[in-house]
């Protein structure tokens, strides 16, 4: 597959083991990077809506290259993409057990304001102070109440299944280690 036909990424380390870990550098060099090189790809690949095949370009100085580097890195890139994937599905899953969880509290409150809703508007007369208040106090009880819980269930997972499908890419991408360019 040609350069065209892939998403390229390139980073820019010093030592390889930055690919994974925060380097230990001065927090002042205008070299540093302050994520690792695995956090800067899903960066880049989350902002993007392209799901063509990676070819992830990773620079090193010349004195940190041997000839196993390339397989070692994408053996520990899929290994890394696997256990992330599957810490993403338990955290996925542990979201939408608090959406439910919060539904005992959120559902009785929104029980609560829909109540005193129905009540305003039966009890008291149209053109009433009192009505116009009591009915919005319940409508935003009612909305409150099911924020949260619905947020959770809903909303929440999807962002470890965006970052689960940015994973699979980069688990399965081409690996690429060169020297350093002069820049």
């Amino acid at each position: 597959m040609g350069r065209d036909e892939r998403q390229v990424i390139e980073v820019r380390l010093e030592r390889p083991h930055d690919m994974f870990e925060m380097p230990q550098t001065d927090l002042f060099s205008e070299y540093r990077n302050f994520l690792t090189g695995v956090e800067l790809c899903l960066s880049e690949l989350r902002g993007r809506s392209d799901r063509r095949p990676v070819r992830l370009e990773i620079e090193l100085p010349a004195s940190e290259i041997d000839g196993e580097l390339h397989e070692r890195m994408s053996r520990t890139l899929r290994r890394y993409c696997n256990h992330r994937t599957t810490y993403n599905e338990r955290e996925r899953r542990a979201t939408r057990f608090t959406g439910v969880s919060s539904l005992r509290i959120g559902l009785p409150i929104a029980a609560a304001g829909l109540l005193l809703t129905y009540t305003s508007v039966r009890l008291t007369d149209e053109d009433s102070a009192i009505r116009l208040v009591t009915d919005h106090l319940g409508w935003v009880l009612g909305w409150i109440g099911l924020w949260f819980p619905l947020d959770a269930l809903l909303f929440y997972p999807f962002t470890y299944s965006r970052e689960n499908r940015v994973l699979r890419l980069l688990a399965e991408a081409e690996v690429v280690v060169r020297p350093t360019l002069a820049r």
